[in-house]
Order: C-alpha cells, then sequence, then structure tokens
C-alpha cells in the first residue's frame, strides 16, 4: 500500500532514525574522551616530580596491616603512643631503646622522630596537632635529605585523574556502542 509503514527500511538493518545519530554522536564523543585523556596522561608525565620517601601513617596499634595502608617505605607510628609498628608475624627483636631504620628512615631519623611522638603521646594519644608536628619533623628530614615535595601536587592527581578517566570512559563508550549496535542489527538473511 503506498503511503503506508509497513516497518523499518531494510536497508536500515532494522535500526530505527536516529541510530545512525546516536552511533556518530556516541563515536565523536569516545574519540574527545580519549583525546582528552590521552594529552591529560602526557601532561601528567611532563609535569610529574618525585615525591619523598619520608612518609609516615598513623595507626591503631593490634589492627590488621593491609599493603593498601601503608607503602612498604611508610614510618607507621601507633597513633596513642607514638611508637613505631611493624607489620609482620614477629615484631623485630632489637636492644630496649634502640631504633632500628624503617622504610627510607635511617635508624638516627627513626630515633628523632619516635622521640617526639612518644613525648607528644604522653597524654595518651596524638592530637592532631600532635600528628601535624611530626609530619613537620618528617618533612624537614626530608628537606634535610633534599626532597622538598611531601605529597604530589594537585596538577598532578588532576592530570592523573581525568587521563585515567578519559581513556577508561572513551574505551567504554566504544565497547557499549559495538554491543549496542550488534545486539539492535539483526543478522543479515
Amino acid at each position: 500500500m503506498p503511503g503506508g509503514t509497513e516497518g523499518p527500511d531494510p536497508r536500515s538493518g532494522g535500526a530505527g532514525p536516529g541510530s545512525g545519530t546516536l552511533a556518530v554522536v556516541g563515536c565523536l564523543l569516545s574519540a574527545l574522551a580519549l583525546l582528552t585523556g590521552i594529552v591529560s596522561l602526557v601532561v601528567h608525565y611532563a609535569v610529574t616530580s618525585p615525591t619523598s620517601p619520608y612518609q609516615i601513617v598513623f595507626s591503631a596499634s593490634g589492627t590488621e596491616c593491609v599493603a593498601a595502608d601503608a607503602e612498604d617505605s611508610d614510618l607507621v607510628l601507633d597513633e596513642e603512643t607514638g611508637e613505631v609498628l611493624y607489620c609482620g608475624l614477629l615484631p623485630p627483636v632489637h636492644d630496649s631503646g634502640r631504633a632500628y631504620a624503617g622504610g627510607a628512615f635511617s635508624a638516627e631519623e627513626v630515633g628523632r622522630v619516635t622521640g617526639l611522638s612518644r613525648s607528644l603521646a604522653s597524654d595518651g594519644d596524638l592530637s592532631g596537632e600532635d600528628r601535624q608536628a611530626v609530619a613537620e619533623l618528617v618533612a624537614e628530614i626530608s628537606r634535610e635529605r633534599g626532597y622538598e615535595k611531601m605529597s604530589p601536587t594537585l596538577l598532578e592527581r588532576v592530570t592523573w585523574t581525568v587521563g585515567l578517566c578519559g581513556v577508561i570512559g572513551g574505551l567504554a563508550v566504544l565497547v557499549g556502542l559495538g554491543l549496542l549496535a550488534h545486539y539492535l542489527d539483526p543478522p543479515p538473511r
């Protein structure tokens, strides 16, 4: 019957009239996301400078040691006593009162840090101001060893996040468009 609608155009593969526009917009968005992500990662690696390996972490005594809580280079301090906490089946055997090297810290540096943290924790725990004082001592030790930067800069964090999200998002849109096209288009007859 002329002028009647009998279904979708067989040349379009069964897809509706807006599917071509959706595919073009999706491809352009994914290409833009990929390009933004790649440029952001290139910028990230261009502006990144090394951070100090001298890092401290405050933890509660008796909590489980988890790799995500502290890197191997971190010095872990008890948040109540200021003592060094060790992760392992057995604590290290050492002479009483003698500090041992931990992470990037030498034995003398561990002694300086724990001396301050123990004295500040003499009232029962390390307050926010106490933790800041210990962090300032660690930053001073870091500067003595030639490291100025204690943590990644805002630009480094932003470019890494945007880059990673752009690349993953762009690839996800492409995969999604491919799956959508696969399931919407009927197989050829």
